[in-house]
């Protein structure tokens, strides 16, 4: 948006061609010159409000721009949370299973060393065939037993594994979204301070013009 233009009328430069007007021209040049000065200066008024209500209008936009901005910032900022949460609930339920699956497979290990154990007795106590083929029989099944659980275990670990990289990559996002939404709420930042600058300048301006103005008029009703 384009300032309005603002004709600016050096007072000395004014002063001086108007005593020159009055010394070799009628009193009527003078007051005509002075009432044309007051007119240029009412327009200067005239631009400079005219400025100000559309500096107003853009840091109004400008406002509700930040507050939508900081809105979805919010927003973003719980979905990181439950994010970060859910990552966290993954890790946790991961290790477990990770650590069922060393506990299962030591397990195994452990029946596999009595089965080797059981083997040896076998063959140093006939007497006890029975009962050692017996504990072999139960050995052997909670190996098959162990097994189908360790086959469960491997294919919820791999669930898991996915849903872990499956929130990575949202996680990720996420953290996206918040790097722009910061962008862009500093950004209209800077803009609400541009236009609060200009504001501030144009009154500014608004009351220069207005004591130029009032200046001048007096001195036209003294020339009256």
């Amino acid at each position: 948006m384009n300032a309005h233009k603002i004709n600016i009328i050096l007072g000395g430069i004014f002063l001086l061609g108007l005593t020159f007007s009055l010394t070799y021209s009628p009193f009527a040049e003078a007051k005509a010159s002075a009432q044309d000065g007051l007119e240029k200066i009412k327009t200067n008024i005239e631009n400079s409000k005219l400025n100000v209500q559309d500096y107003k209008k853009n840091l109004s936009i400008v406002e509700k721009n930040i507050s939508e901005v900081s809105k979805a910032r919010s927003q973003v900022e719980d979905q990181k949370k439950s994010v970060s949460n859910q990552v966290k609930e993954n890790q946790a339920a991961l290790k477990k299973v990770e650590q069922n699956d060393k506990e299962l497979n030591q397990l195994i290990a452990d029946e596999k060393n009595k089965l080797i154990l059981d083997d040896k007795k076998i063959k140093e106590l006939e007497e006890m065939i029975g009962k050692i083929k017996e504990n072999q029989t139960i050995r052997n099944k909670n190996i098959t037993d162990y097994q189908v659980q360790l086959t469960q275990i491997q294919e919820e670990k791999k669930v898991w594994a996915t849903r872990g990289d499956a929130l990575k990559d949202q996680e990720k996002q996420v953290n996206d979204k918040l790097k722009t939404a910061v962008t862009q709420e500093n950004d209209w930042k800077n803009k609400k301070r541009g236009y609060e600058g200009e504001i501030s300048r144009w009154n500014k301006e608004i009351d220069k013009q207005q004591k130029i103005y009032d200046n001048y008029k007096n001195l036209a009703e003294v020339k009256d």
